[in-house]
């Protein structure tokens, strides 16, 4: 079990003349968290080093995880960024610092502390929830019977994405992984079915 953010988040801070800026925000994919750099590296394009660390999964058991230095000496800046995203169990996560150099040189260890602190004020500014993983389902259902499928899906916190209308209705609805089958035992009674599940 894990926490991924609900909120963005963009957290300033100062150290021996540098600032750190710390953008946070959820992410889905590898695509997501490049496509959010390159939106910031705009954003900021006069920055001295734009240093991240996403994570997109389980914080302690993922495959999908990166981190970048930007020009820092190695493992100053993205490792240490990954490590407080790991330390706080959130996972689908991109965190982002932007370095505007100060003029004095931090060290190697300085480096360290600076962007592990500044990536720990953004995740304390983030908002989380336990993450609940979510099945795609097609179904289809008499019309008769919609109205009440319709209930029954937001009983079981499902959401209904697309709605199609043929000679029967056809479903395409999310929900969480857990309420699957509770959603199964239901239909039993109805004159539905499901068509296809993880679309």
């Amino acid at each position: 079990m894990f926490m991924e953010p609900t909120n963005t988040a963009c957290e300033t801070l100062e150290i021996k003349k540098s600032r750190f800026i710390s953008h946070a925000k959820k992410i889905s994919s590898r695509q997501e968290a490049l496509a959010y750099i390159a939106d910031l590296k705009m954003q900021y394009p006069d920055a001295r080093h734009l240093c991240w660390g996403y994570l997109v999964g389980d914080p302690q058991n993922s495959t999908y995880a990166a981190c970048c230095d930007d020009g820092e000496p190695s493992g100053t800046a993205g490792k240490p960024i990954l490590s407080q995203i790991q330390h706080a169990n959130v996972g689908n996560i991109i965190l982002v610092s932007v370095r505007y150099f100060g003029g004095i040189r931090l060290g190697a260890g300085g480096l360290v502390r600076a962007y592990r602190a500044s990536a720990q004020k953004a995740l304390q500014a983030l908002h989380t929830q336990i993450y609940t993983p979510l099945e795609t389902i097609k179904l289809t259902c008499p019309f008769h019977e919609e109205a009440l499928l319709r209930k029954l899906i937001m009983s079981l916190s499902g959401e209904i994405t697309l709605v199609n209308y043929s000679s029967n209705v056809e479903m395409l609805i999310t929900l969480p992984e857990n309420s699957l089958h509770a959603l199964q035992a239901h239909l039993a009674t109805f004159n539905a079915e499901i068509i296809a599940t993880s679309l």
